[in-house]
C-alpha cells in the first residue's frame, strides 16, 4: 500500500515535459498511475474491510491526483480511473468523506465540471468519427469516456447527498446557461454541459426499453426541456449547432417516459426535420428518438397510437431514406432501425407504400451484397423487409407477386454470389414468403428446392434454423412435390445429419415433425422404421435432456399423427417390445420435460391415445396407471400454460434479438402461430370424454 500511495503522489518535471510534447499519448507515469487507481479500486469492491485504514488516504492521493490532470487526450485513462475510484467511495460505506459541503464544492468545481465540458478532441470526433462518437455517448453505451465517468460520480454523490449536491448543481446549471446566453455563438459549450449536468443529476434509473424510469424529483424535468431543450429542437436551421441539438435529442430519448404522451407526438415534427442535417450524429440520434418513441409502451399498450404517426408516415418515410444519401450514412444502422421500427408499427397501414418501400429496401440490398460490413444495418435491413411482407402481402395476398418480383433478383445475387452472411436472412424470407403463398407452389420456388439440400448449406451452422424452417414450409406448402419417392430420401439425409448432432438435434426433431405433419402417412410410413432406429440408437449411446424432451414431443406427435397403431406397426420392425419398453422407461417417467402449451396438449392427447386405444398399455395395469398418472399431473399443467399463454407479442424491442455471428433471427418473420392439433379444442375435455367411453367401455374398472 505504502508503494501505491509513493506512486501516486510521484511526480517528475522530465517526464511531464516529456508527456506534454506528444499529449495524445499515454505516458508512463500516467499508465503506471491508471494502474493503481485500478487496482485500489478493486480491492475497495472486495475487500473493503481490509481496506478501511487505507480509504482516506487513497481518496486524498486519487483526489490530488485529479487535480492535476489535464484535458489532453493522453490523460483521459488516467481521469477515467480517477473518478472511477472516487465513484466507488461515494457508493460505498464511506462516502461520509464526501460529507462537508466544502468537499463537494470542491469535487464539482475541480473534477466534474472540467471533465463534463467537451472537449476540441471531442468535437473532432463527433465531425469525423461520428459512429464511434455515438458508440461513446448514446444511451447505453460503454464507460469510456471523461464525460461518462463524471457523470457516473455525479450519480453516485447524489445517491447519497440528494439535496444538497442538487442544490449545488443547480446554481452550476445556472451559471452555466447564464454564460451560453451572454453568447451563444462563443458559448455553446456552457449550454452542452449544463444538458450533461440536468441528465446526470436527474436520472437515478433507467432501462433501454425506456429510458429514464425514475428521477430526482428535486429536478424540474419539464421546465428544462420547455426552456431549453425544446428551443434547439424547434430551430428551422437543422445545421448549426450540432452539438447541442444532438444534447437536444439525447435529453428527450432519456426522458420519453417522462414526458407527455402529447409532447412526444409534438416532437415527432421536429425530429423529422433533424433527419435532414448533414451531420451524420444528429440524424442519427434523431432517428433514434423516433425509433425509441414508437417502441416506447405502457400497461403492455404502445403510448402513441397509430392515428398520431399517420399523418406524418410519409414525410418521416421520405426523410429516413433521404439521410441514407449522406456519404457517411449509406449503410446507417440506427436510420435502418427506425425504418423497421415505422413499418411494424404502422402494420397495414403502411400498405398504401410498402412496393415503394420495398423496392428502395431491395436497391440498399443489392448495393450493400457487394461489401457487408455492418452487421446492425444489415440486420435491420432485412427485419424492414420480413416487416413489409408481414404486414403487406399477409394483409393483401394479391401482392406477393410484387414483393416476389421485387426481392428476387436481390436474393438471387446473395445466393449465386454465396454472400454468405446473408444466406440466413434469405431462407428465412423465403419461407416467410412460402408460408404465405397458395399452393401449388410457383416454379421459381421450386427451383429452390435442390439447392438448399446440398450438404455446403448445412455445413454452415448459422444456416440451420433457417433452413430446416424452410424445408418445414416447403413441407407445409408443396407436401405433394417434396413428398415424392425422389425428394423426400434427401430430407431424410438431412434429418440423419442434424439428428446425431447434439448441437442440431433440436433441428432434427423439427423437421422430422414438419413430415409427419403435413404429408400423409403412406408417403413416409417405410422410412419410420429406419428413422425409429436412429432416434433410439442416439438416445441409447448420447441422451441429453434437450435431446430426451425433443423425443419425448416428437413421439407424442407421432402418436397423434400417425395413430398408436401405426407407431406400434413402425416400431416392431426395429425390435418387437421396444414400444413398450420406450413407454415404460423412457416416455412416461419424463412426460414433465414437456413445456409450453403445445407441448402439453401434445403429450396429454398422446397420453389419453396410449389408454384408450393401445393394446400393450391396455393389458398392463401398473403401466396403465403409471400414464394416466401423469396425465393427471400434466393436464394441469396444460390448464395453468394456456391461461399463462400470450401476453406479449413477442415484439417488444427488436433490438434484443439482433444479430449475432451463428444466427440472426428475424422477429418479423417469425413463424405464424398456428395451433397444434387444431381439430382438439381442450386436451382436457378430450381425455376426460376419450377416458370415459373407454371405461364404460371395458366395464368401468382398471
Amino acid at each position: 500500500m505504502d508503494a501505491f500511495h509513493t506512486l501516486l503522489s510521484f511526480n517528475h518535471a522530465g517526464i511531464a515535459a516529456i508527456d506534454a510534447a506528444e499529449p495524445d499519448r499515454e505516458g508512463v507515469l500516467d499508465a503506471l498511475k491508471t494502474a493503481v487507481c485500478a487496482n485500489i479500486n478493486l480491492l475497495l469492491e472486495v475487500e473493503d474491510e481490509d481496506f478501511e485504514k487505507y480509504v482516506q488516504t487513497f481518496t486524498q492521493d486519487v483526489w490530488h491526483t485529479l487535480m492535476q490532470v489535464t484535458s489532453r487526450q493522453g490523460q483521459d485513462h488516467l481521469a477515467m480511473a480517477a473518478m472511477r475510484f472516487l465513484t466507488t467511495v461515494a457508493r460505498s460505506v464511506y462516502h461520509k468523506l464526501f460529507a462537508d459541503p466544502a468537499v463537494l464544492k470542491q469535487i464539482c468545481e475541480g473534477i466534474i465540471l472540467p471533465n463534463l465540458r467537451v472537449r476540441d478532441e471531442d468535437e473532432e470526433v463527433f465531425e469525423m468519427n461520428p459512429i464511434e462518437y455515438i458508440r461513446r455517448d448514446i444511451e447505453g453505451g460503454d464507460s469510456d469516456t471523461r464525460r461518462r465517468s463524471a457523470a457516473d460520480l455525479v450519480k453516485a454523490l447524489t445517491e447519497v447527498y440528494e439535496a444538497q449536491v442538487t442544490a449545488m448543481f443547480t446554481g452550476y446549471v445556472a451559471a452555466l446557461l447564464a454564460e451560453h446566453a451572454a453568447d451563444p455563438v462563443k458559448g455553446w459549450r456552457a449550454k452542452d454541459c449544463a444538458v450533461y449536468l440536468v441528465m446526470a443529476v436527474t436520472v437515478k434509473g433507467k432501462t433501454g426499453e425506456k429510458g429514464a424510469t425514475t428521477t430526482n424529483r428535486l429536478v424540474n424535468i419539464n421546465d428544462f426541456f420547455t426552456q431549453q431543450v425544446l428551443p434547439e429542437l424547434q430551430d428551422p436551421n437543422v445545421n448549426e449547432r450540432p452539438i447541442l441539438k444532438a444534447d437536444a435529442l439525447k435529453f428527450v430519448t432519456t426522458f420519453r417516459s417522462q414526458l407527455p404522451t402529447a409532447t412526444l407526438v409534438a416532437l415527432l415534427p421536429p425530429c423529422i426535420a433533424l433527419l435532414g442535417s448533414e451531420h451524420v450524429v444528429v440524424h442519427s440520434y434523431a432517428a433514434t428518438a423516433i425509433e425509441r418513441f414508437l417502441a416506447l409502451r405502457e400497461g403492455g399498450k404502445f403510448r402513441l397510437a397509430k392515428s398520431d404517426v399517420l399523418p406524418v408516415a410519409q414525410p418521416l418515410l421520405n426523410g429516413l431514406f433521404s439521410a441514407f444519401k449522406h456519404p457517411d450514412s449509406a449503410e446507417n444502422e440506427y436510420l435502418m432501425r427506425a425504418v423497421m421500427r415505422l413499418i411494424s408499427f404502422l402494420g397495414s397501414e403502411m400498405l398504401p407504400v410498402a412496393p415503394l418501400c420495398l423496392q428502395a429496401l431491395a436497391d440498399m440490398l443489392l448495393e450493400v451484397c457487394k461489401n457487408p460490413k455492418s452487421p446492425g444495418f444489415n440486420h435491420y435491413l432485412f427485419e424492414s423487409v420480413a416487416a413489409l411482407i408481414k404486414h403487406g402481402a399477409a394483409t393483401d395476398p394479391g401482392q406477393l407477386a410484387t414483393y416476389e418480383a421485387t426481392l428476387f433478383p436481390a436474393f438471387d445475387f446473395v445466393l449465386s454470389n454465396d454472400v454468405q452472411e446473408f444466406h440466413p436472412y434469405v431462407f428465412q424470407i423465403f419461407a416467410q414468403l412460402i408460408e404465405l403463398s397458395t399452393p401449388p407452389l410457383k416454379a421459381s420456388y421450386m427451383q429452390l428446392f435442390p439447392p438448399i439440400l446440398q450438404p455446403i448449406f448445412w455445413e454452415r451452422h448459422g444456416n440451420v434454423p433457417a433452413l430446416t424452417r424452410l424445408l418445414a414450409a416447403f413441407l407445409a406448402k408443396a407436401g405433394p412435390e417434396v413428398g415424392t419417392r425422389e425428394r423426400l430420401p434427401p430430407i431424410l439425409g438431412v434429418f440423419q445429419k442434424l439428428i446425431s448432432s447434439k448441437a442440431n438435434d433440436q433441428y432434427g426433431f423439427q423437421l422430422m415433425s414438419a413430415i409427419v405433419e403435413y404429408l400423409p402417412l403412406p408417403t413416409y410410413e417405410q422410412y419410420m422404421p429406419q428413422v425409429w432406429g436412429l432416434l433410439l440408437t442416439r438416445l441409447q449411446s448420447s441422451k441429453t435432456p434437450k435431446y430426451q424432451r425433443g423425443f419425448i414431443v416428437f413421439l407424442s406427435l407421432a402418436i397423434c399423427k400417425m395413430g398408436v397403431q401405426a407407431v406400434a406397426r413402425t416400431l416392431e420392425k426395429v425390435q418387437g417390445d421396444v414400444l413398450l419398453m420406450i413407454l415404460q422407461q423412457v416416455w412416461t417417467p419424463n412426460l414433465a420435460l414437456a413445456d409450453g402449451p403445445d407441448e402439453n396438449k401434445l403429450v396429454a392427447v398422446a397420453a389419453t391415445k396410449c389408454l384408450t386405444e393401445l393394446q400393450v398399455v391396455i393389458d398392463n395395469q401398473q403401466l396403465w396407471q403409471q400414464i394416466r398418472a401423469a396425465l393427471d399431473a400434466k393436464l394441469q399443467g396444460t390448464e395453468a400454460a394456456i391461461e399463462a399463454d400470450g401476453q406479449e407479442d413477442g415484439l417488444d424491442d427488436v433490438a434484443g434479438a439482433g444479430y449475432t455471428a451463428a444466427y440472426a433471427k428475424l422477429a418479423n418473420a417469425s413463424v405464424p402461430d398456428r395451433p397444434v392439433l387444431a381439430e382438439i379444442a381442450d386436451p382436457r375435455q378430450f381425455a376426460e370424454s376419450s377416458l370415459a367411453s373407454f371405461m364404460s367401455r371395458v366395464g368401468g374398472t382398471r
